[in-house]
């Protein structure tokens, strides 16, 4: 067995899985809502709580992993770390404190390793894969089932939350400013996406799953191609008609993505608009997946 520590900027999880001549299999996830993004301060720096509320829940993997003892860890982070400026600081007290060495990606490895970690589910050999994450959303074109093109956008669906929500559902003003916001990030990001296919949206990580249950609670099972993404449109509609009847849908749904859940369908929207996606299909797979795929073969195991 083989496990992985993703810090993500709104939770941590760790997910074991076994690893034979069959691929890697996922066999336990666990996750801690830990909100890292809310103990960065004006100056880049992650406040002494926040270092230690990351410590907290690296020490609980520890003492679960240790009853695992075959179970090697591999710990990385994203945008929790990789954009704060006392990094260093955080990763060795986190190393003094638990053992766990951390490795910080860059947003072009997160991206690409969404890619790696995906490719085995994507419905065909084009298209965009679009990971919205807490602090971040990674962007990969790929063509003729390779990645073409990849960016990483320093702004997710917790960040795009607190830039623009006072409370914890959005106002219309809100609303507007978030879909702006989104906009805007994502169009400097690839201003030369004319060259590629964005058709079909490949939907990575935690907001695309919730966003895929939140479509299912209101519409039902998608297709074998997947749902239209004119969706994320109609629930920020919904969003801004109906606010209390979508918010007790999302307290149902995924009441854990309560404050983050229409940020992120905000980004998704916006990357669907600007590339031209008709639907999207949703990846149980993504970065953690690639990234273990990366090390194990770095390591000389098959997978």
């Amino acid at each position: 067995m083989y496990s992985v520590i993703d810090i993500g900027s709104n939770t941590i999880r760790l997910a074991v899985y076994r690893v034979d001549g069959e691929g890697i299999t996922p066999i336990l996830n666990n996750k801690y809502t830990a909100g890292l993004a809310a103990y960065v301060g004006k100056d880049g720096s992650m406040a002494p709580e926040g270092i230690e509320r990351l410590v907290d829940v690296m020490g609980k993997f520890r003492a679960a992993l240790d009853l695992l003892p075959d179970c090697r860890c591999f710990p990385f982070a994203t945008a929790s770390l990789r954009n704060i400026t006392n990094r260093d600081e955080v990763v060795e007290r986190v190393r003094e404190a638990t053992g766990f060495e951390i490795r910080v990606l860059s947003g072009y490895e997160e991206a690409m390793l969404d890619y790696r970690g995906a490719v085995r589910s994507l419905p065909g050999e084009q298209g965009l894969l679009v990971d919205v994450g807490g602090g971040s959303t990674e962007l990969v074109f790929f063509k003729a089932g390779r990645a073409a093109a990849a960016r990483s956008v320093p702004l997710g669906s917790l960040s795009l939350f607190n830039r623009c929500v006072s409370g914890i559902i959005p106002t219309a003003g809100e609303l507007s400013a978030m879909k702006n916001e989104a906009r805007r990030a994502l169009a400097a990001a690839f201003p030369d996406a004319q060259g590629f296919s964005a058709q079909p949206m490949c939907g990575v990580g935690g907001t695309a799953r919730g966003a895929l249950a939140l479509y299912r609670g209101m519409e039902g099972e998608p297709g074998p191609e997947g749902y239209e993404t004119q969706f994320f449109s109609r629930v920020l509609r919904q969003a801004q008609d109906s606010p209390k009847k979508l918010t007790r849908r999302i307290l149902k749904l995924a009441p854990e993505r309560i404050h983050t859940m229409l940020p992120g369908i905000a980004l998704l929207s916006a990357a669907a608009e600007l590339y031209g996606s008709r639907t999207v299909v949703t990846s149980p797979y993504g970065v953690r997946e690639g990234y273990l795929i990366s090390v194990l073969e770095s390591r000389g195991v098959r997978v």
